[in-house]
């Protein structure tokens, strides 16, 4: 099938009623069979998701959807660091449906968000060794900013990156 082809397969919209959920078992699912993390990992999930859904103000959680099956996820929520301050979070993509375009269409979801929102500046955290999300933030002009070591998620200690855009 042509990239293309599997690119029109694809819808982004609003997650449901229950799909947060999901999106954290996604996240569990694609983060515990490529990188081997921890269950605490979900714990941080679902404690930021519960977060999000008690107060989704300027904010929004969509899915990307193929043939009825959630495949991936991106959030914009509104930042405690100020009322112009959004995060860009839970960008996950299923290793299932890698090249059919989702991240891309995913991350031009929440951007337009912001701007319609009227946020002024975007931060989100990465990991460094995820170097599709890296590529995708950096033609959007995220800038790195800070890095910090964890050693909870995994039994390796991994570097996470903030990065950074000025709307």
């Amino acid at each position: 099938m042509q990239s293309n082809e599997k690119s029109e397969r694809v819808i982004i919209r609003l997650a449901k009623p229950g799909e947060a959920s999901y999106v954290s078992y996604l996240h569990m699912k694609v983060y515990q069979e490529m990188y081997n993390f921890r269950p605490v990992f979900e714990y941080y999930l679902l404690k930021a998701l519960a977060e999000y859904l008690h107060n989704p103000e300027r904010s929004a959680l969509w899915v990307a959807e193929i043939d009825g099956r959630i495949a991936g996820s991106i959030s914009i929520v509104q930042s405690s660091e100020g009322k112009d301050t959004a995060q860009l979070r839970w960008f996950v993509i299923d290793g299932e449906y890698q090249g059919y375009g989702i991240g891309k269409k995913l991350a031009e979801t929440a951007m337009q968000f912001c701007k319609t929102s009227e946020y002024k500046h975007v931060f989100l955290w990465t990991i460094d060794f995820l170097k599709a999300a890296r590529h995708i933030y950096s033609n959007y002009g995220f800038k790195l900013t800070e890095t910090v070591e964890n050693s909870e998620w995994t039994d390796e200690t991994i570097t996470e990156e903030r990065w950074d855009l000025d709307l």
